[in-house]
């Protein structure tokens, strides 16, 4: 599922359009990689890396306009390159990046790709063009219409493409809201990704894989309840009891300590006959 490494570290993933789980359909125009490293991929193979994206601010440059799907003001991009402190000759400042990134660009052909118009920036992506983080979110619900429709090797695959973009980083060391909204968006395509494999897993019978993709959601976000349904899922299916109530007494206690609540009826059921034979077992050992 995962395609040849770039130029670049870590390397990038294949288009979705070479990890269809059903076929390739044919290289896109460009390919940009945001998360894990930047990079962009013209259709004629050639590659720009990361550091030839003008620095760090022309690398957050890139990326705010990659992930916008719209033009913006270029107020708001001074603002999120220079926070208050704007220098005198901003505007100049602006169109120097953007000439850097343009001139970056046309090393894979798409040197029209970013857009002035109105006192706006925006960058236009050629027809057939591919960008990881959207095709992250279209693999995870590919992936789950696929399971919800009972085709387990489809949805494994586009579950583990989607996996192979969300489990990386993106601008680490860099901060902003619209950077927390994207990782945000991120995390959840990876849980789901984690959940959607594990009941691949399960339904294939190889609980100890399903039981080890839960405790990964778990690991982001101990207060999915769902990951935690799906781990003590797990460990009835290969027929851990003890294991079984361990993970789910470590999810009520978790969440009665922390959000002052009890997990949900639907968790409890699944461990209720176990609950009720460890009571008896206690009152005959008393």
């Amino acid at each position: 599922m995962i395609g040849e490494t770039l130029a670049t570290d870590p390397g990038p993933i294949e288009p979705a359009s070479q990890v269809d789980p059903v076929g390739p359909v044919g290289l896109p125009t460009l390919s940009v990689y945001l998360a894990g490293g930047i990079a962009v991929r013209g259709a004629n193979g050639a590659v720009v890396g990361e550091r030839e994206f003008a620095g760090r601010q022309g690398r957050r440059l890139f990326v705010r306009l990659a992930t916008s799907h719209e033009p913006i003001p270029q107020e708001d991009l001074a603002d999120d390159l220079w926070g208050p402190k704007w220098p005198a000759a901003w505007q100049t400042a602006l169109r120097a990046l953007v000439s850097k990134l343009r001139a970056t660009l046309a090393k894979v052909g798409a040197q029209n790709a970013i857009a002035s118009r109105d006192g706006t920036y925006a960058l236009r992506l050629p027809a057939g063009a591919w960008l990881d983080l959207d095709v992250a979110a279209e693999a995870i619900h590919a992936a789950e219409v696929a399971l919800s429709d009972g085709d387990r090797s489809r949805a494994a695959g586009w579950a583990l493409a989607a996996r192979a973009v969300a489990n990386r980083t993106l601008l680490p060391g860099e901060d902003a809201e619209w950077l927390d909204e994207l990782r945000r968006g991120l995390v959840d395509i990876h849980l789901r990704a984690l959940e959607c494999l594990g009941e691949v897993w399960l339904g294939g019978g190889d609980a100890a894989l399903a039981a080890y993709d839960a405790t990964q959601a778990i690991a982001l976000d101990p207060f999915r309840e769902s990951a935690h349904r799906l781990l003590i899922r797990a460990h009835l299916a290969a027929g851990e009891h003890p294991a079984a109530l361990r993970a789910f007494v470590a999810c009520r206690t978790l969440f009665e300590e922390e959000l002052g609540v009890v997990p949900a009826p639907e968790t409890v059921a699944l461990v209720t006959p176990l609950l009720a034979k460890s009571s008896l077992a206690d009152r005959e050992t008393a």
